[in-house]
């Protein structure tokens, strides 16, 4: 006689059949689902919710929705038959603690950011990567980390995360069971890649080697600036430019580039979306050079646009494929190298390398949280 499965493997099941349009309609239908909207203008999770309210604008889903966030960000992005609730500031705030009492009602909420108000009740939680128990601060800060991501996983009923090697570190440093987290793919945004595209058709490029990302020190500039150094590129005249880092870190690197007598490195903070937009199209090719990454979000809109991508073999980096020119990231030699290979290489057409969705895995984690009782509830 068959074993019968605990619920919540009956629920994980049924969510991830085929008849997915059946179980989502059915669970999601008459119930309440509040969407942390915080994340809008704030880097790779703010990027993430544009793609994902991009797909549910093209196929709103079943049940009541509530959109929580910025009203000025969140509203001309909403979808039909969702309603926001407003609540300004930076979501970092009092380490994601800010808000733990403005939480909207719902039957389930969706933090997309594993930076969340430490509340009970039932929820999915996007957890990016582990990296930051890794890298940052001193010791002390680290293990107050990850006593926060303990909690963050502890408090949520699935666990969404950007790659097989990100869903490896959160089973490993967090302990949470593999079977209470997917990975979920990002969809191409096939519309700026051509717009991008677009634009370096009518500009041209420039001599200059892009990074767009935190300044964090797992991302490895001090290694980036020094390979740079080294390069034919460099040598020719070509520049390197690092966008995204805050005050204080442009400052402490732009003082370190000086001591270390490195030139033709320009360093600068978070850029708009429409300034991106003409970096990926003016540059001649973008690095990705992070010690390890959960996925890359950067490298893999800048090879869809067409332009060509060098990164560590870190995260979802090898999907790029021949895309990419790939380096060990601890090789300083190896990451010069692969600086002019990629700087030499001509840009390509607008290309898509999966035809993945976030809309369907989003919404069947949802469905399944929602059909299993959690003990904190």
């Amino acid at each position: 006689m068959e074993a019968r499965r605990a619920p919540s493997e009956d629920a994980a099941a049924a969510a991830s059949a085929d008849e997915t349009p059946r179980v989502l309609a059915g669970t999601l239908a008459k119930r309440s689902v509040v969407l942390d909207c915080r994340w809008l203008g704030y880097g790779g999770a703010g990027r993430i919710t544009e793609l994902l309210l991009a797909e549910l604008r093209q196929a709103p889903p079943f049940g009541s929705w509530t959109l929580w966030g910025s009203p000025a960000r969140v509203e001309p992005l909403a979808f039909d038959g969702a309603r926001v609730e407003a609540l300004e500031g930076d979501p970092h705030a009092f380490f994601g603690q800010r808000a733990l009492l403005r939480v909207p009602r719902g039957d389930v909420v969706l933090y997309l950011h594993q930076i969340r108000p430490l509340r009970p009740g039932r929820s999915v939680t996007v957890i990016h990567d582990t990296i930051p128990l890794r890298y940052g601060g001193n010791r002390v800060l680290r293990l107050v980390k990850h006593a926060f991501f303990f909690a963050a996983a502890r408090l949520t009923a699935h666990v969404l995360t950007d790659s097989e090697l990100s869903k490896e570190a959160i089973v490993r440093d967090l302990r949470v069971p593999a079977r209470r987290i997917s990975v979920m793919r990002f969809p191409v945004d096939v519309a700026r890649a051509r717009r991008v595209a677009d634009v370096r058709a009518a500009t041209g490029q420039r001599d200059v080697l892009l990074y767009v990302g935190r300044f964090d020190t797992h991302k490895n500039l001090h290694r980036l600036c020094e390979a740079f150094a080294r390069t034919r590129f460099a040598a020719s005249g070509g520049e390197l430019e690092l966008v995204g880092g805050g005050t204080a870190e442009v400052r402490s690197l732009t003082d370190w580039l000086r001591d270390a007598g490195i030139e033709r490195v320009r360093v600068r903070g978070a850029c708009s979306e429409a300034e991106l937009d003409h970096l990926l199209a003016t540059s001649r090719a973008l690095i990705a050079p992070a010690l390890e990454e959960g996925y890359g979000l950067p490298a893999f809109e800048a090879a869809a646009s067409g332009l060509p991508v060098a990164a560590s073999r870190t995260g979802a980096m090898p999907e790029l494929g021949a895309a990419a020119v790939l380096f060990d990231p601890w090789r300083t030699d190896e990451m010069t190298a692969a600086i002019d290979e990629v700087t030499a290489r001509a840009a390509g057409p607008p290309t898509s390398f999966s035809q993945d969705r976030l809309r369907e895995p989003v919404l069947r984690v949802l469905a399944a949280a929602l059909a299993e009782a959690r003990p904190n509830e």
